[in-house]
């Protein structure tokens, strides 16, 4: 094929006009791709603030065409009728801007995050036709998170998933549990998500003091990042050694909850402070900074984190989930059993001593181009290659 290939991206989450985090992981691989492909997305968005039943935005950002429809949901959400409609709103809304599109007439459909986005690509695929590469960032296959639940998603989840011409997982830990709920597809890679380097970059140089930072970046969402308990663990560590302070980094639904019970603990401004969430320059300062970061979860899909520090030469103290088991190692890092607080004090008591005696080239070294825009968007158009006709 001489012209670029036409690939039609199809995400449950995407940036939005309320929120610029959402799905920002599936907009960098939409951006990883231009250099070989023609890309739209169609993102589509349930709002209960659109003052009409149905408003688009169109936009290009970073060479990819983005067309956003916010559609107005049912008054009667929590009723089975209100979110039938409400399912009913959001097929039609991506039929009628897949047609809104008729010019951009799609080489393959990717779709993102199971089971619905899954559906309607297919869908798509059929009326086209051709190709369909769903991708799955989602934690619920894993049995920590426990939310892939009903007979209806499994029964719907596991038709997409052997339709597809090819399902991708992030992580080799996420394939795995989507393969023990059953769901099963002979063309079952990994690709990682974009970690952008050249956005980490950072002329911070902050001098080093007896007391040492480690940062904790997360969504503030406790069931899966395990704040709590990272927490208890900071209070064991408080009792043992006084040398050390640790930013947590973000936003989310359980921030509140989190800060209250620093405060619970006694060891808010102490030991912890709230930073709040932080992008660019200031994101890229703070980890810069930073003698090591921590990544708690109990479950990961990939860890974002976890790369990005590497990539900054900051050695991790990691769960052993998602890409972390990969890549942590005795040169960039320590690794300790997901939810156990004594290891986690354990393992961030040794990190205190250590961590300014790792070499930070060797760290950038050991996850160097693996996770850039060039790697990931050659895996990426290798499979779609593979695929089209």
């Amino acid at each position: 094929m001489d012209r670029k290939i036409r690939v039609l991206f199809l995400p449950k989450w995407y940036p939005n006009r309320y929120d610029p985090m959402p799905g920002l992981f599936i907009q960098r691989q939409a951006e990883a791709i231009t250099p070989f492909c023609d890309v739209a997305v169609i993102y589509v968005h349930a709002d209960p603030h659109c003052p009409n039943k149905i408003e688009v935005e169109f936009s290009e950002e970073n060479e990819v065409r983005v067309l956003r429809v916010y559609y107005k949901v049912s008054g009667m959400q929590s009723s089975s009728l209100g979110k039938a409609m409400n399912l009913w709103h959001f097929y039609r809304a991506h039929l009628k801007a897949f047609h809104s599109i008729r010019e951009f007439s799609p080489d393959l459909v990717h779709a993102h995050i199971l089971t619905r986005m899954g559906l309607i690509g297919w869908k798509i695929s059929r009326k086209k036709p051709c190709p369909l590469v769903i991708s799955e960032h989602w934690s619920r296959y894993f049995p920590e998170n426990n939310t892939y639940q009903g007979w209806l998603r499994k029964k719907l989840t596991t038709f997409v998933v052997k339709k597809a011409d090819a399902v991708v997982a992030v992580s080799g830990p996420l394939r795995q549990a989507m393969q023990d709920c059953g769901l099963a597809n002979p063309n079952f890679p990994v690709i990682p998500n974009v970690v952008d380097e050249t956005q980490l970059l950072s002329s911070f140089c902050s001098e080093k003091t007896a007391i040492k930072t480690m940062v904790h970046i997360s969504c503030f969402e406790d069931k899966s990042k395990n704040i709590s308990g990272f927490l208890r663990s900071i209070k064991e560590l408080s009792q043992l050694r006084q040398d050390f302070i640790c930013l947590m980094v973000g936003t989310g639904p359980d921030w509140d909850d989190m800060k209250e019970y620093a405060g619970y603990l006694r060891i808010s401004e102490s030991f912890v402070k709230f930073t709040g969430l932080k992008t660019g320059n200031d994101f890229a300062e703070i980890l810069n900074g930073a003698d090591f970061s921590v990544l708690s979860s109990r479950y990961e899909t990939f860890g974002t984190v976890v790369i990005e520090s590497l990539a900054c030469g900051v050695p991790v103290v990691a769960s052993s989930v998602g890409v972390a088991r990969d890549v942590i190692n005795n040169s960039n890092g320590l690794l300790v059993p997901p939810g156990n607080e004594k290891s986690m004090t354990d393992a961030l008591f040794q990190m205190l001593d250590l961590c300014r005696e790792y070499d930070k080239d060797v760290i950038k070294s050991s996850i160097k181009d693996k996770y850039s825009k060039e790697t990931v968007g050659q895996q990426l158009v290798s499979l779609y290659r593979e695929l089209i006709p």
